[in-house]
């Protein structure tokens, strides 16, 4: 076998050890890899409630039991006060997924009139995060709770 002939093995059986490694990272292979969040989305039309921690945080309760973070760009003064929100898809999506993907609309009780605010970041909180912001279904209906539509 030849130089060129060898080299042109070699090369596609790297390739090939390249390729299999790949997709054992797809599949799984890797032990330290992060499952995806399945809930890494949500759809805003579903939502059961939200929480304005601060002026420039909302956490949004989904009907799923999952809440969201989504953190605002700049304080959004009125959004606190405010009984309802909602959110407004940039590219008419159902679900959002990304934080550019929507802003949050509301009406300002303090100075009035409608109120826009871009979303900056958003993560889907899980655990003990999650557990203060999320109400049991039967706990939803009778309490006292932010509205989710404007």
């Amino acid at each position: 076998m030849n130089r060129q002939a060898f080299a042109a093995v070699l090369g596609v059986a790297a390739l090939g050890i390249v390729l299999v490694g790949c997709a054992s990272e797809m599949a799984g292979g890797r032990p330290d890899a992060k499952p995806a969040d399945r809930y890494r989305c949500f759809n805003p039309t579903f939502m059961r409630g939200f929480q304005t921690p601060d002026d420039h945080t909302l956490i949004i309760e989904s009907d799923d039991n999952q809440a969201y973070e989504l953190s605002l760009a700049g304080p959004c003064f009125g959004l606190e006060e405010s009984f309802a929100v909602g959110i407004r898809s940039h590219m008419g999506a159902n679900e959002i997924c990304d934080p550019f993907d929507a802003d949050i609309v509301f009406r300002d009780p303090t100075m009035g009139g409608r109120r826009e605010c871009r979303v900056m970041n958003m993560r889907h909180l899980t655990g003990d995060e999650a557990a203060k912001y999320i109400t049991s279904p039967k706990s939803a209906a009778g309490n006292s709770s932010n509205s989710a539509h404007p």
